[in-house]
């Protein structure tokens, strides 16, 4: 499990009372650029599911990553599926796990926002509205 350090200045948004979305927020960066987004993303039913895509219309692409400590070098690798226990929590982190947004179809500027939409195996869809910053 990671941990959270993210600031809770963004709102989220929440598409079921199972699987919510809170303190998200996401890099500033110029259009044509990669971003990352961050969140915690909780499960607050009895089900277990799994997070197995990630898509934004404000990028040509958008994948899940983790980061990780290899000896002294900080290595950063895709993640095609992250399980979403029950009655519990997953924090999308720097250096840990976050949503990579790359070729921005436009400027992610301080204080605008960035909607993503996190789907599952189960067929639940979770958009998320990320404030933009400057970490």
């Amino acid at each position: 499990m990671l941990a959270l350090t993210a600031c809770d200045r963004a709102a989220a948004g929440v598409a079921s009372s199972a699987l919510s979305v809170r303190a998200a927020w996401a890099r500033s960066a110029d259009s044509g650029a990669t971003t990352a987004v961050y969140f915690v993303l909780e499960n607050g039913s009895g089900v277990s599911d799994t997070l197995s895509g990630v898509s934004s219309g404000s990028a040509v692409s958008a994948t899940m990553h983790m980061s990780m400590q290899q000896g002294r070098m900080m290595q950063m690798a895709p993640v095609t599926s992250l399980p979403v226990p029950a009655e519990d929590s997953v924090s999308f982190q720097p250096l840990g796990a976050h949503v990579m947004l790359n070729g921005l179809t436009r400027a992610l500027v301080d204080g605008d926002t960035v909607l993503v939409t996190l789907h599952f195996v189960s067929g639940r869809a979770v958009e998320v509205r990320a404030g933009v910053r400057n970490p």
